[in-house]
């Protein structure tokens, strides 16, 4: 069955190595739409970050952001949010700053961070966005917080981070991994599956019809829940053990593969 939903994870996945949409991917989604595909986003990224990007591809759709915990459309109606506690925002903060890490968070699809070092430089640079720098009065910006991040300098280091957080949290954050040194630390039983479930029931599109590809670690929830699952070339292993299919990388328009192959 070909598919009606398709969603796509952005960094790795969408975006070549440069943050951009190629061409090929472009045109392939054109086609697609035209064709009667319904064609979204689901991204670890901030709504404002995101947007851009749908915006260029003229998606009038929504679009999942925050690893699930917001979906909303191009033109700015919320559908579905899920937002962390206030005291685990206040906890994750004491934890990241005894641990000596570097975390942000983002409140009302504001960005915040406690220094502007060369991590809060790299991701602005990196998502296209300006963050706010507010140094310990990051803890008064703790509602409406869907997810934090912790940035690390090693891969290594993040594996750490997670097994940390999974120690001292148990059952009250959910880290994993976005990037080979990103932690994303989020609601758990909040993700990209649930949010694409809910999209699709707004959406009226039936399970069977519908297609995520990813490459990453927070791409595995949507790729072990969808009937059509699709990891990248580039993707990490875990990303490709979860998917039932495979194309080729970023670099090389993987998404019009998928999109030429399961929905044209």
């Amino acid at each position: 069955m070909q598919a009606k939903l398709f969603v796509t994870d952005m960094d790795g996945t969408l975006l070549n190595n440069e943050h951009k949409i190629s061409k090929g991917n472009k045109h392939m989604i054109k086609r697609a739409v035209e064709a009667g595909v319904i064609f979204t986003i689901a991204t670890g990224r901030m709504y404002a970050s995101a947007l851009p990007y749908a915006q260029e591809l003229e998606l009038d759709v929504p679009i999942i952001t925050y690893n699930g915990a917001l979906i909303k459309t191009a033109g700015g109606k919320e559908l579905y949010a899920s937002y962390l506690d206030e005291a685990v925002v206040k906890d994750l903060l004491d934890f990241a700053q005894e641990c000596e890490l570097y975390i942000h968070l983002y409140s009302d699809d504001q960005l915040y961070f406690i220094v502007n070092d060369e991590h809060a430089q790299y991701y602005q640079k990196a998502c296209g966005v300006q963050g706010k720098t507010v140094g310990q009065d990051i803890y008064k910006y703790n509602v409406h917080v869907p997810k934090m991040l912790i940035m690390t300098d090693t891969p290594e280091q993040a594996d750490a981070v997670i097994k940390l957080v999974q120690k001292k949290f148990g059952g009250r954050i959910e880290a994993m991994k976005s990037a080979p040194t990103y932690v994303e630390l989020i609601k758990p039983g909040v993700n990209k599956a649930t949010a694409i479930a809910k999209l699709a029931e707004i959406l009226n599109i039936p399970s069977e019809q519908v297609l995520a590809i990813g490459d990453s670690s927070n791409d595995v929830s949507m790729l072990t829940s969808v009937a059509i699952s699709v990891a990248m070339g580039n993707a990490n292993a875990e990303a490709k053990a979860a998917a039932r299919y495979m194309v080729t990388d970023n670099e090389h328009d993987g998404v019009a593969e998928a999109l030429e192959r399961f929905c044209m």
